[in-house]
């Protein structure tokens, strides 16, 4: 499953799409990014980091600290990181989500922006995210691929790599059961305004891109236990 996905993201990069990623993932992301409150000299982990861009974003918040971005496609690391040269606190690895290459409590922060339905064995992926978070660290993820946002499930059949559906109480459950307190989900929602027509390629309709915009991303909070 790494393979494919890794062979995937490879074609995503070589089509320049990291650019588009971070397009329409940046209004929320950087609201999501937000609710983490990353202090000046906090490490965090930047988990599907892509072209890098959220990496970045933290990095300017936490500039005495240092925060690493893993991604499972070579090709999106080296993107990152020619894009990211002129932010001395960042560093970006060849990583799955499911074997973190680091130690223990390593991290006071971890974040994932629009990855963790990718993952084969999600809970496995999530033990590992806590594993490697301090006790009261916190780690913050966005999925708009989610049960109660149903014009997204039409990307089920448009990605190349198999995927998860979850509800939010599906999420919420896979978090407690991997050791997170304090576990918690919103929505929160793209700023832009909505758009007369509609001319890309995501949804079948108009309706349904608004409806789409309308449910909002789900993001779900937990904590390292203390």
């Amino acid at each position: 499953m790494d393979e494919r996905l890794r062979i995937e993201f490879n074609d995503w990069a070589k089509a320049g799409r990291g650019e588009g990623m971070e397009k329409g993932h940046r209004p929320v992301g950087e609201q999501a990014i937000d609710l983490m409150n990353i202090s000046a000299d906090a490490r965090v982990l930047d988990i599907g980091c892509g072209s890098g861009w959220a990496a970045r974003l933290m990095a300017e918040k936490t500039h005495e600290g240092h925060v690493v971005g893993i991604d499972i496609s070579d090709e999106m690391v080296r993107l990152a990181g020619e894009t990211s040269k002129s932010f001395p606190n960042i560093e970006f690895r060849v990583a799955s989500a499911e074997r973190l290459p680091f130690s223990d409590d390593e991290f006071s922060r971890a974040f994932s922006m629009e990855s963790l339905y990718y993952y084969a064995d999600m809970l496995g992926a999530l033990k590992e995210i806590r594993r490697v978070l301090q006790p009261g660290g916190v780690f913050v993820t966005v999925v708009d691929l989610y049960q109660e946002n149903r014009p997204s499930h039409q990307w089920i059949d448009q990605l190349n790599v198999p995927v998860q559906l979850l509800s939010s109480g599906q999420y919420r459950s896979l978090f407690a059961q991997a050791g997170f307190v304090n576990v918690r989900d919103q929505r929160l929602y793209d700023p832009r305004p909505l758009p007369d027509d509609y001319s890309g390629g995501s949804f079948e309709t108009r309706e349904d891109y608004l409806e789409y915009r309308k449910s909002g991303s789900l993001v779900v909070r937990g904590e390292g236990a203390k």
